[in-house]
């Protein structure tokens, strides 16, 4: 078992692009003979496909074991899924995947488009884009039909040697355009039902080069098309899109200063000796910049940890001329000369989040090895070798990729820096009751509208602290509740004088005769302490008891290690009665008849 968790922290720590096939196969071994050992929870993937991908399977293991669960995979008969989805398979339905993955070849599934096309009449072309592109509608129809899973489909490699050669591309009517048009039509159509993602194989090809992510003596041997190069990028994609499904997107980007920021130190070169500019190597640390800008924009949280005079590091991010980074972009900082996990478990109290929420980015060989010793739940990104490089190697890793982007992720830092004031406003008031009733809290709270389902579904995917049971949700099932008469789904926003937080709140109640039961209940750490969560609570239960004549409602409450410190407690702090108790949960119930959860008094509330 050590072994294998020694293996998976070397593949973790290597950045994408250097990973090399024989680590995960032998992973994947030891994995085998350590199941009986691994904690984690099973998440199981159904793979659909008309190629070759056995050997695809060891990569996509080790990666569902990097994002914390023991991988169960079905795959399907060769070129078989058709018959399985349209005409039903037994063993498929049985198995009852978290995720189902259709992985397609296009010239399997079309050799009209690929090694025929210039023999056939335009017209033939145009028919065949779109029985290519029924066949995915029909497939994904009924996968949708018959499983609440999210389903991911590949679109195609662009063909890297067309027919007609360089006249190919003169024209719209030739194979190129013939295939982005292809492409374009698959993300189109998928837009259009509910939990389909496109993996991006036509990128990924593009950005490792046709020749080297496909293999033709295996194509033509095995109807193996990928490369090991191939197999690795298909494998980590998969993995981003498990994460970000599963909660496992990282929230906040803690950067070093020296060398990482800027090349040079501060304290030694000044602030005008430092390398950073619009030429080379100053160039390199700018367009790093550039990219946590990016990060920023896309609702990362942004914090610095610097050994360093603190005044000297300020001082930068308010005079060099070609800083891009500003005091104001950054959420928090610890910059001292403490040690850098310290300073880290600082940062984690100060934001409220996990200290597995984090990627900590540095030069220094000593702090990365000592944060990984130290805090082994917090990311680490190394930067070594050429700086030019920093900015594809900040991105490569996909720590921060997510499949929703809402306007509260473009007000995330701000939301921290106005977290700030209101701890201003809390130290000097008389009394927390003073606080509260000064502040202005207003929240509301209703049945989320289309614009809102998105961000629901990012709060059940992200919140891991103040979640009372931890089950993630996509936007179809989101939807799918709302419009269930024998549920609701009701948001809740909260706003004071200093800013509006935003939908910060999420809770899921089904119904059956008359008990009310409460299956998700969820709050953004950055609203707790307010009493929203009270108000939250109390609107259920009045809904339970005079929308759907409810006697009494149920709750339980799943112990992770991340909830808790927060919410162990919160039915019991609420009057409600245990019922039941082992090691993983409790149960809970409260009397609608006799008795009643109210608002908190220093509260205004909107009931929508």
């Amino acid at each position: 078992m050590s072994n294998l968790k020694n293996l998976l922290k070397q593949i973790q720590a290597t950045p994408p692009r250097e990973r090399v096939y024989a680590d995960y196969l032998a992973a994947a071994n030891l994995a085998k003979e350590a199941a009986s050992d691994l904690q984690f929870p099973t998440l199981k993937v159904a793979l659909l496909r008309n190629f070759t991908i056995e050997p695809l399977l060891p990569v996509l293991e080790v990666e569902i074991l990097l994002a914390g669960f023991s991988p169960e995979i079905w795959v399907n008969d060769f070129d078989a899924t058709a018959s399985d989805v349209l005409g039903g398979n037994a063993n498929l339905e049985a198995f009852s995947p978290d995720f189902i993955v259709l992985l397609n070849w296009l010239e399997t599934l079309s050799p009209i488009l690929t090694s025929q096309f210039l023999s056939q009449p335009r017209e033939e072309i145009d028919e065949e884009v779109i029985r290519v592109r029924q066949w995915y509608r029909d497939i994904e129809t009924r996968l949708r039909n018959k499983f609440s899973a999210p389903i991911i489909v590949n679109n195609f490699p662009l063909p890297s040697e067309v027919t007609l050669g360089i006249l190919d591309t003169q024209d719209t009517q030739y194979q190129l355009h013939t295939s982005q048009m292809l492409n374009e039509s698959i993300l189109l159509d998928s837009k259009e039902m509910e939990d389909i993602y496109v993996m991006d194989a036509a990128r990924i090809f593009a950005a490792d080069g046709f020749f080297n992510c496909f293999n033709s003596r295996h194509w033509q041997m095995a109807r193996a098309p990928l490369s090991q190069i191939a197999l690795l990028r298909f494998g980590y994609e998969l993995g981003k899109f498990i994460r970000a499904l599963r909660g496992k997107s990282k929230k906040c980007l803690v950067l070093d200063c020296d060398n990482t920021l800027w090349g040079g130190v501060i304290g030694e070169d000044g602030v005008d000796g430092i390398k950073l500019g619009t030429t080379f190597p100053g160039s390199s640390y700018r367009s790093f910049q550039e990219e946590i800008l990016n990060l920023r924009e896309r609702g990362v949280i942004l914090a610095l940890c610097s050994k360093n005079n603190e005044q000297d590091v300020l001082h930068v991010l308010d005079a060099h001329p070609e800083i891009l980074i500003k005091k104001n972009h950054l959420a928090a900082w610890q910059i001292n000369w403490d040690d850098k996990a310290t300073n880290l478990r600082r940062l984690a109290e100060e934001l409220n989040i996990g200290l597995d929420s984090f990627v900590f980015v540095d030069d220094s060989d000593f702090e990365v090895n000592w944060i990984r010793e130290q805090l082994p739940e917090v990311s680490v990104i190394h930067l070594k070798g050429n700086t030019s490089n920093y900015r594809s190697l900040l991105s490569s890793f996909g720590y921060f990729d997510a499949l929703t982007f809402t306007s509260e992720d473009r007000r995330k830092n701000e939301m921290y820096g106005e977290a700030r004031v209101r701890k201003q406003l809390e130290s000097s008031a008389s009394s927390m009751e003073d606080y509260l009733v000064n502040l202005g809290l207003e929240a509301q709270i209703g049945v989320p509208m289309p614009s809102d389902v998105a961000r629901c579904s990012q709060l059940t995917q992200k919140t891991n602290q103040f979640n009372l049971t931890t089950i993630r949700y996509s936007e179809g099932q989101i939807k799918d509740l709302i419009d269930d008469p024998n549920a609701d789904v009701f948001y809740l926003r909260v706003k004071d004088k200093v800013a509006d937080l935003g939908l910060v709140g999420v809770a899921i109640v089904r119904y059956e005769a008359q008990i009310a039961t409460v299956e998700s209940f969820m709050m953004s750490c950055r609203a707790i302490g307010r009493g929203a969560e009270t108000a939250l609570l109390a609107y259920i239960a009045e809904r339970a008891k005079l929308a759907h004549g409810a006697n009494v409602l149920r709750a339980q409450y799943l112990h992770t290690p991340k909830n808790e410190t927060l919410v162990s407690s919160f039915y019991k702090n609420h009057d409600f009665a245990l019922i039941s108790q082992s090691e993983k949960d409790t149960n809970w119930i409260f009397d609608l008849q006799s008795s009643n959860l109210h608002y908190p008094q220093w509260m205004k509330i909107l009931k929508i």
